[in-house]
């Protein structure tokens, strides 16, 4: 334990011995029972202690508690007017998806199909021996 780790866990943690963490309490202690500086340390956070432990918050009088009672917001009634908004906004919305669904109808492209153009579509799997067979050989 060297002087600056054991200044480090006092000020981090109190003069109480019970406070310090676990894996190096014993070393500490050993450490302030040898040393007359970890001594005075220790006598000085001691007394640091006993003031946190003292401190005592009042607590607040009916006429605080009252006062902030007061300065709170009214909570607000749910309106119609705040209702109609709502739906104005819902409806708003669907009508913008109806309107863009008929349009996507109207101007998207059509997709060929074999009475377009009479011809069928051929894949790579279309080996029979027809006008459309696309063997390589004669």
């Amino acid at each position: 334990m060297t002087p600056e780790r054991f200044l480090e866990i006092v000020d981090a943690y109190g003069a109480a011995a019970r406070r310090w963490p676990a894996e190096e309490r014993a070393e500490a202690e050993a450490f302030a029972l040898n040393d007359a500086e970890a001594q005075a340390t220790l006598a000085r956070e001691a007394g640091l202690d006993r003031m946190l432990g003292a401190y005592r918050i009042a607590p607040a009088g009916s006429a605080l508690t009252g006062a902030i009672i007061a300065s709170a917001r009214p909570r607000r009634r749910l309106s119609w007017a705040v209702i109609l908004k709502g739906l104005g906004i819902v409806g708003a919305g669907l009508a913008g998806a109806l309107v863009g669904t008929f349009l996507m109808m109207v101007y998207a492209p059509s997709t060929p199909t074999f009475a377009d153009d009479d011809q069928p579509i051929l894949t790579s799997f279309d080996v029979s021996g027809g006008d459309y067979d696309l063997d390589d050989t004669p």
